[in-house]
C-alpha cells in the first residue's frame, strides 16, 4: 500500500511541476487550436481592445470561410481583460501557457506588451502583439514576438514632408508612459536631423487639471504641437485645455486621428487650426474585397468599425498562416512562416520584416471634414510600404 501511494504522489508532483514550467507548442496533433487574447476591454482604452477583438473574430471567420477552423481543427478563444496592467496581463499569459494554448495574441496597452513580450520568449509560445505602439515591443532580439499593428516610428512617416521644420520648435505633449515616450524617440528620429527644436511636456496619466500642462505648451510658443495621447477616456478634457490655453494660435496640432468616438470633438476642437491627422486605419480608406465584405457584415450586425478593427483582423490571417499545415502546431514552424508572410489586409499590401518582426505596412494622411453636422475622414495621401 505505501508503495503504491508514493508512486501515485510522485505522478501527482510531476503533473504540478509540468503546469507551472515553461512549456512549448505540443508536440503532438491537436484536436483544437487554442488562441489566447489579452487585451484591454476596460477603462481608457477599452474601445481598442473591443474593436481589435471585432477584428480578429471576424478575421478568423471571414478568412476560413465561415468555418473558424483550419485543417479540420477548430479555434477554440479565451479572452482575458489585462485592464492595462502588466500584473494582471502577466497572469493571464502565464496561466494560459499552463493550459496549453498555442498562440497568445493581444494588447493595446504599450505597457502591458512590453511585459508580455519576454515572456513569450521564457515560454517559447508565440506572441502577436496587437494596438500597442511602443517600437521595443518587437525587436530582432526576441524571434517569439510579431506585431498586427503598426509601431510609433510607422506612425510619423506620413510626417516626412512636413514643412518648414529647420530652425522650428515642435512641442511633444505626451502621456508619461511607454507610449508617450515611444512618440519622443520617434519624432526625434523623424525631425532632429532636419533641424528641428524640441520641448517636451510629459503629461501624468492620473491628471485631472490639463490647464497647467496646456499653459506651459502655450508660453512655449512652438510652430508645431505633437500630442500622443492614447486614453480616450481623458483625450476630450485634455484637447479642450489646448484650445482654452490657445495653443494653436501659434502651433500648429498635429495628432494621430483616433477612434470613431472621438471624430466629432476632435474636428470641433480642431476647426480653423489646420491640424495634421495621420492614420493607420479608418473604415474605408482601402477599397478591396475584404474591406467590402466587412462593411457589410458590420452593417448587417449593426456594429461599427474602428481604428484597431484592422489591427484584428492582420491577427487573425497571421494566425491562420501560421496553423495552416503546422500538424504538430511547432513554435518554429509558426515563427519560420509568418517571417516569410505577406498578406492584402483592409489597409492593402502588409509584409512581416524578418528582422525585426513589424509590419511593413501603408500609412495615411487624413482630414475631417463637417458632412450633415458630423465630421467625418477622408484621406489626403497614402505612404506605401512603411518599413522600420
Amino acid at each position: 500500500m505505501f508503495k503504491k501511494t508514493s508512486i501515485k504522489t510522485a505522478l501527482v508532483a510531476a503533473l504540478a511541476i509540468a503546469l507551472v514550467s515553461p512549456v512549448s507548442a505540443p508536440a503532438n496533433a491537436a484536436t483544437d487550436i487554442k488562441i489566447g487574447v489579452i487585451t484591454t476591454t476596460s477603462g481608457g482604452l477599452k474601445s481598442y481592445g473591443d474593436a481589435y477583438i471585432d477584428g480578429l473574430e471576424w478575421g478568423l471567420k471571414y478568412y476560413t470561410n465561415g468555418k473558424n477552423s483550419v485543417d479540420g481543427r477548430k479555434f477554440v478563444i479565451t479572452k482575458k481583460d489585462d485592464g492595462a496592467d502588466p500584473t494582471s496581463a502577466t497572469a493571464s499569459f502565464k496561466d494560459m501557457v499552463g493550459n496549453g494554448t498555442n498562440i497568445i495574441v493581444g494588447t493595446a496597452s504599450s505597457l502591458v506588451a512590453g511585459a508580455l513580450a519576454p515572456l513569450a520568449a521564457q515560454n517559447k509560445v508565440l506572441y502577436i502583439s496587437g494596438p500597442a505602439k511602443a517600437d521595443a515591443i518587437t525587436s530582432a532580439a526576441n524571434k517569439y514576438v510579431f506585431r498586427s499593428g503598426n509601431t510609433s516610428l510607422q506612425d510619423f512617416a506620413p510626417l516626412a514632408n512636413i514643412k518648414p521644420v529647420k530652425g522650428k520648435k515642435f512641442i511633444l505633449f505626451v502621456e508619461d508612459n511607454p507610449f508617450g515616450l515611444g512618440n519622443i524617440f520617434a519624432a526625434k528620429a523623424y525631425l532632429a536631423a532636419k533641424g528641428a527644436i524640441f520641448e517636451e511636456i510629459k503629461v501624468p496619466t492620473t491628471t485631472v487639471d490639463f490647464t497647467p500642462f496646456a499653459k506651459k505648451a502655450a508660453d512655449a510658443k512652438g510652430a508645431y504641437i505633437f500630442i500622443a495621447w492614447s486614453a480616450a477616456n481623458t483625450a476630450y478634457p485634455m484637447l479642450s485645455s489646448l484650445v482654452q490655453q490657445k495653443v494653436y494660435e501659434t502651433a500648429r496640432p498635429i495628432t494621430g486621428l483616433a477612434g470613431v468616438a472621438t471624430y466629432d470633438f476632435y474636428g470641433s476642437l480642431f476647426e480653423g487650426a489646420n491640424a495634421i491627422l495621420t492614420n493607420s486605419y479608418f473604415p474605408g480608406v482601402v477599397d478591396n474585397k475584404a474591406a467590402k465584405a466587412i462593411a457589410a457584415d458590420y452593417a448587417k450586425a449593426g456594429k461599427v468599425q474602428d481604428l484597431f478593427t484592422s489591427t484584428g483582423v492582420n491577427a487573425a490571417q497571421m494566425i491562420i498562416a501560421a496553423v495552416k499545415g503546422n500538424k504538430t502546431l511547432d513554435v518554429e514552424k509558426m515563427i519560420t512562416t509568418l517571417e516569410s508572410f505577406s498578406f492584402v489586409g483592409l489597409t492593402g499590401l502588409n509584409k512581416v520584416n524578418k528582422t525585426n518582426h513589424t509590419l511593413i505596412q501603408s500609412m495615411f494622411l487624413t482630414k475631417l471634414t463637417k458632412v450633415n453636422g458630423k465630421y467625418v475622414p477622408s484621406l489626403v495621401s497614402t505612404l506605401y510600404n512603411v518599413k522600420v
